[in-house]
């Protein structure tokens, strides 16, 4: 396929629709059980995955506790499969109705966006669960080798956050930064948990709100420069096409309209900070009022409502009555 913007199908050929990805944190136990009973795609999608990455993710993701789902080997690969799945049913379930969406961007939060790569159709799912597996094995083994976490710091602006994180680093060994700028005065954090800690009580020292995320890596800060080299390397062994619309950058929120574009997000992903807000702001001027979250939970459709008071946002997860999971999208998203 040419790498060449005509490529895109044109704005007046979309509908003002976003579909966006949830990442590594939205992963509960169950989750994308209610689809698996009610669409035939989600159960290819498990069976699928499950072939292909060696583990029985309908076992992981069904019956596995909280705790068994954070471990990052398995919750990457569990998380992108369950994505996957939910974009899949809701386009049968559409079809099944005579009705498609037509999303004028494809957008997600930090492992999400392989998921919407997956949906633009400018990787394979095939591809992309290749490549999580790479990325989850080299955030595990950075974590075994060098105590890490991140934290979520409330209440404080972005600048303020810097800042803190500038004072708490005490060299390159023992360093914290900006991970994600998830909302306006909701930043989470990354590094070494020596520096996390001595951020975090800087945090509170200015009347902020600290949580300790119960994740076992960290990532998206310059910390996982070596890292990201490795995995740019994985990165370049892999076939990407042209998306079928644009994906939004998580780090500068360009658009992403070439298969060399997708890939080099990829290729600095894990060194690179989740600009959400900046995200969210960039869809909507681009003309987008309505985000559609498609995987696991309801976090990114929340953020999105904080972000943007004047922009409906949904989460397929919510659907509880049948068609599941479209009964919660919004007449506008269809045609």
């Amino acid at each position: 396929m040419s790498d060449a913007r005509t490529a895109i199908v044109g704005v007046n050929e979309t509908d003002p629709t976003a579909l966006v990805f949830p990442g590594q944190g939205s992963q509960s136990p169950g989750m994308g059980h209610l689809i698996y009973e009610h669409s035939e795609e989600a159960r290819l999608t498990y069976e699928e995955a499950s072939d292909l990455t060696n583990i029985d993710l309908v076992k992981l993701c069904f019956e596995s506790d909280a705790e068994a789902l954070s471990e990052t080997r398995v919750t990457q690969p569990a998380v992108l499969t369950t994505s996957v799945a939910f974009l899949r049913s809701m386009r049968e379930k559409l079809a099944d109705a005579g009705d498609r969406v037509r999303p004028r961007l494809f957008g997600g939060h930090s492992l999400g966006l392989f998921s919407a790569a997956v949906a633009s159709e400018a990787i394979s799912f095939r591809d992309a669960l290749a490549v999580i597996l790479e990325r989850a094995r080299l955030m595990g083994e950075f974590n075994e080798n060098r105590p890490v976490g991140m934290a979520s710091i409330l209440g404080l602006t972005i600048d303020r956050v810097n800042e803190i994180c500038e004072a708490a680093t005490h060299s390159g060994a023992d360093r914290v930064d900006v991970a994600n700028h998830n909302l306006e005065t909701q930043i989470v954090i990354s590094g070494d948990v020596g520096a996390l800690e001595r951020a975090m009580e800087l945090a509170r020292e200015l009347q902020a709100r600290t949580i300790r995320l119960k994740v076992k890596v960290s990532s998206h800060t310059p910390l996982h420069h070596d890292q990201s080299e490795e995995f740019a390397q994985v990165i370049r062994q892999i076939p990407f096409a042209v998306p079928s619309r644009p994906i939004v950058s998580n780090s500068s929120s360009e658009l992403l309209a070439t298969a060399d574009a997708v890939r080099h997000e990829f290729e600095v992903q894990l060194r690179s900070p989740v600009y959400w807000t900046n995200n969210v702001e960039a869809m909507t001027r681009e003309g987008v009022d309505t985000f559609v979250e498609v995987g696991p939970g309801h976090v990114l459709s929340r953020m999105v409502k904080r972000i943007s008071a004047q922009v409906t946002a949904v989460s397929l997860d919510d659907a509880r009555e049948e068609p599941i999971p479209i009964s919660v999208l919004p007449q506008t998203v269809t045609r």
